[in-house]
């Protein structure tokens, strides 16, 4: 990690997006705190044992901000923002909590805040992780335009295939269908093997009436990743979209035989999806 003198280390949402990730990650370096592993195996254990070291050890920050990632890991954003505040009360020049504050805000939907925090975050030291906040609060508060450069600088920083099919996705929102197109088939060429182009493409051509187009994507991204519930799903929903309802139902049998709860999932969402903005 970078850190200057001041900083310590350590939307148009439419289905297409749900396909892939979906929704912004943690920040990844948490996996550098030394608590990463225990949280990983059991949250639920961890916050009881960090909620006592907290109280036994106020000013321990690391204790608040492996708390505040076994909260994120619950899915208790509340609980995992006042722990990231407790920790920027100890040091309020950590990049660290600033990013897992952001992190919290923006799920909880304080994208003002969260994007207030991941901005803060950037004075102390440039990460992808910062501008992956930003840019999804920004697609999220309508700014597609900026939430694109954001996923630009993410793309830049990180090398990231994931990026640039956010940036594909900001682009065509905000009207640049050439540029998301681009921007997807560079991303193609990048990383040859990686079913996530395809995926997030398929979606959005779909909507915009290339349903040859739509479907080639989401063959190949099944092709490239034949067990996986996101190429498998986006190729399920293309089908239902376009009336194929035996190909789509032979295509949930698939993940069935290797996810059957995940196929199970499909099924269902298969009966209320339709392509429309969200």
């Amino acid at each position: 990690m970078r850190h200057n003198s001041r900083c310590s280390a350590g939307p148009f949402l439419v289905v297409a997006l749900a396909w892939t990730a979906g929704c912004v990650a943690p920040p990844r370096t948490v996996n550098t705190l030394s608590c990463a592993d225990e949280i990983h195996a059991n949250a639920s254990a961890a916050v009881t044992k960090l909620t006592a070291t907290a109280v036994a050890e106020p000013s321990n920050k690391n204790a608040q901000l492996c708390l505040s990632y076994a909260f994120i890991a619950q899915r208790n954003y509340a609980a995992a923002a006042e722990a990231a505040t407790r920790a920027l009360a100890i040091d309020k020049s950590d990049a660290l909590a600033m990013r897992m504050r952001a992190f919290a805000r923006y799920r909880l939907g304080a994208y003002p805040q969260a994007i207030e925090d991941a901005n803060a975050s950037l004075k102390c030291e440039a990460t992808g992780e910062a501008y992956e906040i930003l840019g999804k609060c920004r697609l999220r508060s309508g700014d597609a335009a900026g939430a694109a450069e954001d996923f630009r600088i993410w793309a830049n920083l990180d090398k990231s295939i994931e990026a640039r099919c956010w940036m594909g996705s900001a682009l065509w929102t905000a009207g640049d269908t050439a540029g998301a197109l681009k921007t997807w088939e560079a991303a193609e060429l990048a990383a040859p093997n990686d079913p996530e182009p395809f995926i997030w493409k398929c979606g959005f051509l779909f909507r915009a009436g290339d349903q040859s187009g739509a479907l080639g994507a989401a063959k190949r991204a099944v092709e490239l990743a034949p067990d996986s519930p996101q190429a498998l799903g986006a190729l399920a929903r293309v089908q239902s979209w376009s009336g194929d309802a035996a190909g789509a139902s032979a295509t949930v049998a698939q993940l069935a035989r290797t996810n059957a709860p995940a196929a199970a999932k499909l099924a269902q969402k298969l009966k209320t999806s339709a392509p429309s903005v969200k």
